[in-house]
């Protein structure tokens, strides 16, 4: 696993105790319910009537569902059983299991159950998983299955994060963005506009140019993450019948010159290409680095332990890698697989689990974001605060939009994208150039998608 995602994934942690989740298998059925009848009675046959035999009204069976989810338990517990409760209520005849499991034995538990021909109705993945069990026709068409009311709450692009040719298969359920948080002190002192932050990448390495001629100290640090830029960038990286790595691209060498520059001219800390995920904070809040791409959550330990820093700390929307672009976004979402005997049921249930309460319900308790419309909008997340951790609610919320996230969609895929990390380590570090790290990343990559396709 990269080290991005490894540092993302520490993030969730540290704000929800969730990380990835791996789920459920193939085989489907319909969702028809057997009815129960009662006898109607007897019909007496009289010289002047004659009674028409009455009979009840069918009667659905009770459904249950079962639901999964990963390390949510005890944090959690008022909140999901509220929600269950509340769903019961609305829904007569039809009951939650809810089950919740360590992250250690989640994806066992799961491909056990799904050897033995069963599997959970309703279960929250991460989008690389999710692409993972679409492409085996394991997880239910909601394009097909799911009404129009129901798919259409969402943002477009969240919702077709998991899109498969005209297939979609989840719910987009949270996620989290990160936004440019900066030292208004720096900034004045390298004779920059603090209302004036970068909208771009390019904007942002143009302004550490000049912070680091004018002060000495760093602008940024950056995030190292090639697959999700490459993504972002326009570059396939992957065919769409999941058989191609495609990364050796004019966008790609553009990029990968770019950040190679950056790095030569020092205008970013060496020492950062190694360093964990806990380095830009530190380095923020001793005033060594003018600015800080984070989730709101992060600026709290700034407050704390550098509250001069934290009062110069201005917020602002995080640069995209071209004008108008997409920024990556964490997101878990909630599938149902085909396995599953009750699908309207269970796409009920699943679209009632992300819709707007509930995900607004949520967000009042952790520090995630909606992947509604209607919630992204909701006053809680438009009126806060001058203060930053209060700004950067806000200003992720107005970014929700521009959220989306990346998977390869194909099994292992932290293995297939090992050599592009990798390489992109020995390009910055001067053993290969650009172009040597492209070729030889894209054949790496090819030669690992191949043994994974061998071998399903």
């Amino acid at each position: 696993m990269s080290k991005r995602y490894r540092s993302f994934a520490l993030l969730l942690a540290m704000v929800m105790l969730i990380s990835l989740i791996a789920a459920c298998g193939s085989g489907s059925s319909s969702d028809k319910n057997n009815t129960a009848q009662t006898p109607g009675t007897t019909t007496e046959t009289t010289n002047t009537n004659t009674d028409t035999a009455k009979k009840e009204e069918p009667k659905q069976e009770p459904v249950e569902l079962k639901f999964w989810t990963i390390s949510l338990s005890p944090n959690f517990d008022d909140y999901i059983n509220g929600r269950i409760k509340k769903f019961e209520d609305e829904n007569p005849g039809i009951t939650v299991k809810w089950t919740d499991l360590p992250y250690g034995s989640m994806e066992n538990k799961l491909l056990t159950s799904i050897a033995g021909g069963k599997s959970p109705d309703v279960v929250n993945l991460n989008t690389g998983m999710t692409m993972t069990l679409a492409g085996k026709n394991a997880l239910v068409d909601l394009n097909k299955e799911a009404t129009e009311e129901q798919r259409s709450i969402y943002f477009p692009d969240l919702y077709n994060s998991t899109k498969l040719g005209e297939s979609v298969y989840a719910f987009p359920w949270y996620y989290g963005l990160s936004v440019f948080a900066y030292n208004k002190k720096i900034y004045e002192e390298a004779g920059l506009d603090p209302n004036k932050p970068p909208t771009t990448y390019e904007e942002m390495k143009q302004q550490a140019i000049i912070i680091k001629e004018k002060t000495g100290k760093y602008g940024f640090v950056p995030t190292y993450n090639p697959p999700a830029d490459f993504y972002f960038l326009g570059v396939p990286i992957i065919s769409e019948d999941k058989k191609t790595i495609i990364v050796d691209t004019p966008e790609a060498l553009e990029w990968a010159k770019w950040n190679k520059d950056l790095y030569d001219q020092g205008i970013v800390p060496k020492d950062s290409l190694s360093a964990d995920a806990n380095y830009a904070t530190d380095k923020y809040q001793a005033g060594k680095i003018a600015s800080l791409t984070t989730g709101a959550q992060f600026l709290s330990r700034v407050k704390t332990n550098a509250k001069d820093v934290y009062d110069n700390t201005l917020i602002a929307k995080m640069p995209t890698l071209k004008p108008g672009g997409n920024v990556q976004a964490g997101l878990m979402n909630v599938v149902v697989p085909t396995m599953s005997t009750h699908h309207k049921e269970a796409i009920l249930f699943a679209n009632f689990i992300t819709n707007d309460e509930s995900q607004l319900e949520f967000c009042k308790i952790v520090n995630i974001l909606p992947s509604t419309k209607k919630a992204a909008a909701d006053p809680f997340f438009t009126q806060a605060g001058t203060d930053p951790e209060s700004q950067a609610k806000v200003i992720t919320a107005q970014m929700a939009s521009m959220g989306k996230d990346f998977s390869l969609g194909v099994k292992n895929e932290g293995d297939v994208l090992d050599p592009l990390w990798k390489g992109w380590k020995e390009m910055l570090n001067g053993k290969v150039t650009p172009e040597e790290m492209l070729k030889k990343a894209q054949a790496e990559m090819q030669k690992k998608l191949d043994e994974i396709n061998a071998s399903e």
